[in-house]
């Protein structure tokens, strides 16, 4: 019998991938690393957090970029709600037609 780890999945890649392109490019145009403070912020779904793919992550991520990632758990709404209001620097969240009017708007 075969298991998969989260780390192997397809699931885990596409979302390393989304991750490893997103945090960077935030880091560089967020207002909090204009203003010199090293850190950013992401509304994530709450399943996203669960998964434990952010604990996995950002040790990595902190040590290659030296920017601290402060994840805010909220339901997909609340995610989109936290990034229109310009109080996260990334929004990961899982309803496209809510991400697309988001991106939209």
């Amino acid at each position: 019998m075969t298991t998969r780890t989260a780390t192997t999945s397809p699931r885990a890649r596409r979302a390393f991938l989304a991750l490893s392109l997103c945090l960077p490019l935030a880091a560089m145009g967020s207002a909090h690393a204009q203003q010199g403070a090293r850190a950013l912020i992401v509304a994530s779904t709450t399943s996203t957090v669960d998964s434990g793919l952010f604990n996995a992550l950002l040790p990595q991520f902190k040590a290659d970029s030296g920017v601290d990632v402060r994840v805010i758990s909220q339901g997909t709404g609340q995610a989109i709600d936290t990034g229109r209001r310009g109080d996260a620097d990334v929004v990961f969240v899982h309803a496209r037609k809510a991400e697309e009017e988001f991106v939209a708007s």
